[in-house]
């Protein structure tokens, strides 16, 4: 793929995988999606110097990814001392709606029929959920109900974003009792403010695959602006 050398990474989700473990995911200077790996909580937050931000560009050395089965946007992530992630900048306010306007897309299927693995999509939404993870109750849950642009679909798909999970568990302790007026007003939100959710797939699932050539579908990410 001959994808090697440092970039300059605008994130826009943090997205939880296992662990300690995530997923970063945004665009390069050129506008392309990529996923470098692979990443720890710790590479986020506890930095002397901070690296990374949602919005924030971030030059960091990248490789092509050479584990099995790549898919078309993943990189690998080069840990070297001498030559740190550095963030350069965070896009002001105007900066991010031009840049989530260039890379909008029409429909789900827009990405994900064309080998793409990631994406943005603005969305209507039917309904929003934060719960207890019936499979493990010391863990949550988060899942949108939703409709494209397209809108001949409806799509529950789970929100892996730590961000969002991190905000809502905080709300649960603060706020014991609320969570349900809370999640429909997040709702009302994201269907009258200017709203995006960054988009993606899985790796193959043998045992359980899914939908899309064995992958799951996640909203990785939810910007509103």
């Amino acid at each position: 793929m001959q994808n090697n050398g440092r970039t300059r990474f605008t994130l826009l989700a943090i997205s939880k995988l296992y662990n300690t473990r995530v997923n970063l995911v945004g665009v390069d200077e050129n506008h392309r999606w990529i996923r470098p790996m692979p990443v720890y909580q710790s590479d986020i937050f506890a930095q002397e110097k901070k690296a990374f931000e949602i919005f924030g560009v971030t030059e960091l050395v990248l490789n092509d990814w050479l584990g099995p089965v790549p898919r078309a946007e993943d990189r690998f992530f080069v840990r070297n001392p001498q030559v740190l992630p550095q963030l350069v900048k965070v896009l002001d306010q105007a900066e991010k709606a031009k840049l989530l306007r260039s890379l909008v897309d029409d429909s789900v299927d827009a990405i994900f029929s064309r080998g793409r693995t990631l994406g943005l999509i603005k969305a209507v939404v039917k309904d929003v959920n934060f719960r207890r993870n019936p499979y493990n109750p010391l863990e949550y849950e988060a899942r949108l109900v939703f409709e494209d642009k397209v809108g001949n679909m409806s799509y529950n798909w789970m929100v892996t974003d730590l961000m969002w999970h991190k905000t809502f568990q905080e709300f649960i302790r603060q706020n014991p009792g609320k969570l349900s007026e809370r999640l429909k007003e997040m709702r009302q939100i994201f269907n009258t403010r200017e709203s995006y959710f960054v988009i993606g797939l899985t790796r193959i699932f043998i045992e359980y695959p899914g939908p899309y050539g064995g992958c799951w579908p996640q909203v990785l990410g939810i910007l509103v602006l």
